[in-house]
Formats: structure tokens, C-alpha cells, sequence
């Protein structure tokens, strides 16, 4: 995982040395996977235009719950997305993620140790900008695949912790 994130920050640090903008801002997701409750998931996020393409870094945090809350997954996704424009104001992205969750059990789950663990995930969407002088509101759909795993509860290996991720943002343009 360290090499992962040691990965995304040399693509970053290369991409700031040669871009054309760079924008900073916050977002606000809404989160819902077929099995879990829909959340609201706030993070912050770089991007750096180099020509046609774009490059996201972002970092979030959601907490889902299962079963009536009987599990509680708590994790914190490092996205990094590619952007290519399809339309003037439309791109296509894709990306990878790496999330950092930990489970917790209760109710009828109580006895089951908690577990933390990291994975890799991927994502996949369609967005947009609008530029307004030196700010830009970001929307954007996604379809993420993360396997949450649920190890210490027999009866939820059948839990889809896919989701997808309605995307709006407001980056301010530093250059």
C-alpha cells in the first residue's frame, strides 16, 4: 500500500511540474451501495490539467451501514481519477482508489472482533465542468467496485459493497 500511495503522489508531483492548471476544492458525494444505507461523503481534491487530459487526487471519508446498522463500515477512499474530454464541458474518467476501512459489529454481530484493512478499487464515470472565472463546479457520476470484505460474519458474504457516486465540487483555480 505504501508503494501505491508513493505511486500517486510521484504522478501528482510530476503532473504539478508540468500542468497547465491546477485547481483545489471541495466535494460533496452522494453514496449509495446496493446493500448499505445512502451516504453523504464530503472530500477534498487537486486537479491538475496537462492539455486534453486531467488528473484528480481526492480523499474522502463515508461510513456505511449494514443490516440496520448491525455492521458499520468506516473508510477513508484515496481516489486518483484521469479525465479525458468528450465534449467541451463533458469528460469520460476512470481511476483507481485505495480504501482504508475498518468493520465494526453489533447487535447480532457483537461477538465478531472488528477488522481493519486496505484494498484496491476501481471507478469509472462520467462528468462535468462549468468554469466560472477562477472557479469551476465539478459534477460527476461514478460507478466504483470495492470488495469490502465482512471476514467475521459468516451470513454476509452475499453483502455488495459496490456503489456509485453522485459527485458535485467547487475547485478554485490556482494557475
Amino acid at each position: 500500500m505504501k508503494k501505491l500511495f508513493s505511486v500517486v503522489m510521484l504522478i501528482i508531483i510530476a503532473g504539478t511540474i508540468s500542468a497547465q492548471s491546477i485547481s483545489i476544492g471541495a466535494q460533496g458525494a452522494y453514496v449509495k451501495s446496493q446493500d448499505a444505507d445512502a451516504v453523504v461523503m464530503p472530500s477534498a481534491a487537486v486537479r491538475i490539467g496537462l492539455g486534453g487530459l486531467k488528473v484528480e487526487g481526492s480523499v474522502g471519508y463515508k461510513s456505511d451501514k449494514y443490516m440496520d446498522g448491525a455492521i458499520k463500515a468506516t473508510s477513508y477512499p484515496v481516489m486518483l481519477t484521469g479525465f479525458i474530454g468528450l465534449l467541451p464541458l463533458i469528460h469520460l474518467e476512470a481511476g483507481i482508489g485505495w480504501y482504508n476501512t475498518k468493520v465494526e459489529y453489533s447487535g447480532v454481530f457483537a461477538g465478531a472482533a472488528s477488522e481493519t484493512f486496505s484494498e484496491i478499487g476501481y471507478h469509472a464515470g462520467v462528468g462535468a465542468e462549468i468554469p466560472l472565472e477562477n472557479v469551476i463546479l465539478t459534477g460527476d457520476l461514478r460507478y466504483v467496485i470495492e470488495k469490502t470484505k465482512f471476514n467475521n460474519a459468516r451470513t454476509t458474504s452475499d453483502l455488495k459493497s459496490d456503489f456509485y457516486m453522485v459527485v458535485v465540487g467547487l475547485m478554485f483555480k490556482l494557475y
